[in-house]
Formats: structure tokens, sequence, C-alpha cells
């Protein structure tokens, strides 16, 4: 015979032991998850020290303008070309500067005088890197004009039309003074010289060209252009963008069966001689030869 304690079988109190446990994990559950949802909707996950990469389209655009101006303060360009490259643009940093102030100038950017000197700034940062953009079209041909025009739009017509002192007659044997317009000075573009290339063998990197861009201490410096030529074609490509490689570092790919030649466009002249790839040994086991090419500021 079943024992029974207040009426109640012992089956009986497992089943409700087992349903008192289902429902307190049910309950569990159902209270994480909902503790989940109402903090998503109520105070979403704030995303902190984000790197310049992962910020959106605009945002991108905007830190680019902002490099440019502390670029204007500061003077630095290898630092100035570092926070570009960081930015990982799927193109040239400098051509992507160029388009970000471009696409800046023709949003209403231009309608502030804080825009026109952000995007003057990006302008003299890319021209003197040789390149150019939509955006110099853009700007007004005289930025300190348009500036005070727009400061100026919140005054009175009162305050507009009050009379300015007039000029006092010059006195006999007074001469005015002239005013000297001085011509900005072009930045100078840095000149490198192509060291001899030296070939090698590497199974683990096959027909590469390996350039490093140096300063006179052997110091490496990013940003800077390099070409290959081969054929009718041509590829241009800038020094550090493998980060893990150093500054000085770019590569390219060689096929077997074609010339290259190295340069840096307004920068150095093309090697004597071009590459090519072909067989070589490194031990006993057979690869395709590769070249180590040193552009050195002089």
């Amino acid at each position: 015979m079943t024992s029974q304690v207040s009426g109640i079988s012992k089956n009986d109190e497992r089943a409700l032991g087992y349903f008192s446990y289902s429902v307190f994990a049910l309950s569990l559950v159902a209270g994480i998850a909902l503790g989940l949802s109402l903090t998503r909707m109520q105070g979403p996950l704030r995303r902190g020290n984000a790197e310049p990469w992962q910020l959106n389209a605009d945002d991108r655009s905007h830190y680019a303008i902002a490099i440019a101006l502390e670029y204007a303060h500061s003077g630095d360009l290898a630092t100035a070309l570092n926070k570009l490259i960081a930015l990982r643009p799927a193109q040239d940093p400098i051509d992507a500067l160029a388009d970000a102030a471009c696409s800046l100038a023709g949003s209403g950017y231009l309608r502030s005088g804080g825009g026109i000197t952000a995007v003057r700034s990006a302008v003299a940062l890319y021209s003197a890197q040789g390149r150019s953009g939509c955006a110099e079209r853009l700007l007004p041909l005289d930025a300190t004009d348009t500036a005070s025009a727009v400061a100026d739009e919140g005054e009175s017509d009162a305050e507009i039309a009050r009379p300015q002192p007039t000029k006092p007659p010059l006195l006999a044997g007074d001469e005015e003074q002239s005013v000297q317009r001085v011509a900005a000075t072009p930045v100078p573009l840095r000149r490198f010289e192509a060291r001899a290339a030296r070939s090698f063998c590497d199974t683990a990197n096959p027909a590469l060209i390996e350039l490093h861009v140096v300063d006179y201490l052997g110091r490496g410096i990013p940003g800077q252009r390099i070409r290959v030529r081969f054929g009718d074609q041509e590829d241009v490509f800038l020094s550090g963008l493998k980060v893990d490689r150093g500054d000085s570092y770019a590569d390219f790919q060689m096929e077997e069966g074609i010339d290259y030649a190295i340069d840096m466009p307004g920068a150095a002249e093309a090697l004597g001689a071009s590459l090519s790839t072909g067989a070589c040994y490194s031990g006993s086991r057979r690869t395709l030869k590769s070249w180590r090419v040193t552009f050195v500021e002089t």
C-alpha cells in the first residue's frame, strides 16, 4: 500500500517537486530575457574607444578633415599621414582625403568660415602631395571675405549702414605705403634615391618586390608614393600601409616573364635596370626569385 502523508502520496510529492523546479527555471530564463530586452530598448550598449576605421563614412570624412586641420597647425606630415592611413581607406589615403573634402564642400560645409578653413586645410595637404580634387573648385575665391560675410549675417541694417571714418588726405611729401602681397611658398617635395636592388630567395614569399622608403638615418617614412610599371600598365601604392611590417614597407607581387620598372613619381628616378623573377633555390627547395629595393631620402 502506498504510504500517505497529509493525504498526498510520495509520487505526487515528487511530481510537484519536478513541476516547481521547472516553473522556477522557466521563470528565471524568462526574467533574464525580459531584462536584456528592456536594457536594449531603454539603454542600448554604448561602444567606446572605437578605432578610426570603425567610424561610419560621414564620420570618417570629418575625421580626415580634422587631421588636415591639425596638420595646418603642427606641420607634422608624418603624423598626418599615419592618421590618414589608420582610417584604412579602400584607396590611396591622400586621394581619400581629397574625396572627403570634395564631398563635404558640396554638401553645405562651406556655409561657415570654419568649414571654409577646414576644407582649405585639406586642399593644402593633398595639393602638397601632388593630388587634386573638386574641393578647390568649390571654395570661394577669398575665404576671409566669405567668412566675414557669413559672420555679419546677423547684424542689423543700421549697423551695416553705419558710416566709416574717412581716410585723412596725404600731406605734402608723404607717400602712401604700398601693399605688398607675398606669394605662398610651395611645400618642396621630398627627393629620394633608389639604391641598387638585391635579389633573394624566400619560399614563403616567392616573386615579391619588397620596397622600403627611409630617411638618411634609416627611419621608415610612411605615405610615400611608389610606382611599378610593367608593359603598358602601372600601379601606384604607398609605403607604411602594412603596419605590422613597419613605416617603410611596401610590396608588389610579380609574375614570370614580365619586366618591372620601379620609381617614385616626382620624387625618385626609376632604377637603372628592370626587375623580373625566375627560378632560384632556398636550400634544396625550388622557388621564384624576389627583389628588395630601398629608396633613401637625399
